[in-house]
């Protein structure tokens, strides 16, 4: 019994966190008599991400927040997905603006993200709000690096002076979550699977994130004892969605795991109804 305590305890359970969160939320909401609205664009018909935008319209509904979904195909003309953005900018009922990604091949996704009104960037992906976080200036803290955070701080351990490694593929995603690390007190550094030794770097980290999109990529002999993993990963891979880590190999040596699916994609999801409240109280309230 003891042992199937421990290795409860090792897995970090999203939907649990998702829930709690999502109750907080409904619960400001309603006491509040608050109506946010939140504005997602989904481009073309990948099966994962209208799995995603279904996803977070349930969870929406569930904490009420007013969901509008706007589709393209994925030939629209990259002008016309524009003008959509500028029309949700200017519309006082909408709170917050996502796109979802991965966009098509043919679209110029920066240039379409920085069509988004910083304000109602509900993702924080918008340079300007990307710069605001760095700087100590932030109007609103980027959803993933919250879902990092909330994560570290739930496995309970003393992160003061431990080592972070950040293995992806972006800076986008990198810069934000090396400040959310340093402000817990963590020694962090990045690294990408086309440098050379990053496989090295892995061996010594106390805490590994990774957001590379290879299934399976980390293995149990790359890896430390007792290591903190973070796998930020979504690969479909036929009707399965897998992590960048092969939990089932890696599980015994780590101390604690975000296992795929059911870890970081339910936390996001809840940031991201949070940062549309936030938005909607910032803006309009």
């Amino acid at each position: 019994m003891k042992e199937l305590q421990i290795q409860e305890n090792k897995i970090i359970d999203g939907i649990e966190i998702s829930d709690r969160i999502k109750r907080e939320i409904r619960h400001e909401i309603v006491n509040s008599d608050l109506i946010p609205g939140l504005a997602i664009i989904l481009v073309g018909d990948d099966p994962a991400s209208q799995l995603y935008v279904a996803k977070k319209e349930k969870a929406c509904a569930e904490v009420g927040i007013i969901f509008n979904k706007y589709l393209f195909k994925s030939n629209e003309d990259e002008n016309n997905i524009i003008d959509c953005i500028n029309f949700l900018n200017a519309d006082d009922e909408v709170d917050a603006i996502i796109v979802q990604l991965p966009l098509p091949k043919k679209f110029n996704t920066q240039k379409i993200i920085n069509s988004i009104e910083p304000k109602k960037d509900v993702d924080g992906f918008h340079p300007e709000n990307i710069t605001k976080f760095l700087n100590d200036e932030t109007y609103i803290e980027p959803v993933m690096s919250q879902t990092i955070k909330e994560v570290l701080l739930y496995t309970k351990e003393n992160l003061k002076n431990k080592t972070g490694l950040i293995l992806g593929n972006s800076h986008e995603f990198i810069e934000p979550i090396e400040k959310t690390l340093k402000n817990l007190g963590i020694i962090v550094s990045h690294t990408h699977i086309n440098e050379e030794n990053w496989q090295e770097k892995i061996k010594t980290t106390d805490i590994l994130i990774t957001a590379v999109g290879v299934p399976f990529l980390i293995k149990a002999n790359m890896i430390k004892t007792d290591v903190i993993i973070i796998d930020v990963g979504i690969n479909k891979v036929q009707n399965a969605t897998l992590g960048d880590v092969d939990y089932t190999d890696v599980f015994s040596k780590c101390s604690h795991i975000t296992p795929v699916p059911g870890g970081i994609g339910p936390i996001t999801i809840s940031y991201l109804l949070k940062n549309t409240l936030e938005l909607h109280k910032k803006n309009r309230v």
